[in-house]
């Protein structure tokens, strides 16, 4: 699925549009549901994993990106669906 948040292929962050890499908002168990369901975001190299300031070594972006996935999430479901899907509120 597209993102729900990015209809350009960017990064989300620097407006770049070369090395781009698509970044699953949540990962892990919940990867497939991130495909899914269109949490997923472009970003260049350095802000996904290729230097400290990346999504990956960067709580803050993290936690940023994740809550602008369920608030774009909320524009067209309830709290309730994002909670059974993701497990946890972000905003």
């Amino acid at each position: 699925m597209e993102s729900i948040i990015q209809k350009e292929k960017r990064c989300l962050i620097c407006h770049t549009e070369r090395g781009l890499h698509r970044h699953h908002i949540f990962f892990g168990p919940l990867r497939n549901i991130s495909e899914k369901n269109g949490f997923v975001v472009w970003l260049c190299g350095f802000h996904h994993n290729m230097s400290r300031e990346g999504v990956h070594f960067n709580k803050e972006l993290d936690l940023e990106i994740k809550r602008l996935a369920q608030h774009e999430y909320e524009r067209t479901h309830t709290r309730d669906d994002f909670m059974n899907l993701i497990g946890r509120n972000y905003l």
